[in-house]
C-alpha cells in the first residue's frame, strides 16, 4: 500500500472512532438535566401537593410541596422539584444553595400512595459535575395534603 491509502485507512478509523464515541450512554447528571427540559404535567403531580416528611441516613425534615411538586426545605438552603410522575415512579432533583450541591432521586410509591422509598444522588458538588461521592436512600411520607381548587 502506498501512503495515501494508508492515510485514507487511518482518517476511516478515526471517523469510525469518533461516531463511535458520540453514541455512548450519557452520564446520570446528563440523564437528569434533559428530563428538566420543559414538559406537560400529568395531573398526578398536582396530588403531591401538601406537606411530607423525608427521612434518609443523615436526618429528617419538612418539604411542603406545591402542584408542580416543587417546594423548599431547610437543610442548606434546600429546594425540591418534581421533574416525572408515572407508574408509581416519582423522578426529580434536589438543590442545596447553602453547600453548593444538587443531585437527582428516584423513589417508589408503596400501594396506598402515602409513603415512598428509594434512592437519591449528587449531579454536582461545588464545581465537580461528576463527583464520586455516593448518594443513599431515603423515603418521604405524607404528613398532609393541600386542598386544590380545581
Amino acid at each position: 500500500m502506498n501512503k495515501n491509502q494508508w492515510n485514507q485507512i487511518l482518517f476511516g478509523l478515526m471517523i469510525i472512532s469518533f461516531v463511535g464515541c458520540t453514541e455512548m450512554t450519557p452520564p446520570v447528571s446528563q440523564e437528569i438535566h434533559s428530563r428538566a427540559m420543559p414538559f406537560s404535567l400529568p395531573q398526578e403531580i398536582a396530588d403531591l401537593a401538601g406537606v411530607w416528611e423525608y427521612k434518609d441516613g443523615a436526618g429528617q425534615g419538612i418539604i411542603k410541596l406545591d402542584v408542580e411538586g416543587k417546594g423548599v426545605y431547610e437543610w442548606e438552603e434546600g429546594r425540591f422539584e418534581t421533574l416525572s410522575l408515572e407508574n408509581r415512579t416519582w423522578i426529580g432533583k434536589w438543590i442545596q444553595e447553602g453547600n453548593d450541591r444538587e443531585g437527582g432521586f428516584e423513589l417508589t410509591f408503596s400501594d396506598d400512595s402515602s409513603m415512598a422509598q428509594g434512592e437519591w444522588w449528587y449531579i454536582r458538588i461545588g464545581k465537580d459535575a461528576d463527583p464520586l461521592q455516593p448518594g443513599g436512600s431515603f423515603s418521604m411520607s405524607r404528613s398532609s395534603t393541600v386542598q386544590i381548587a380545581r
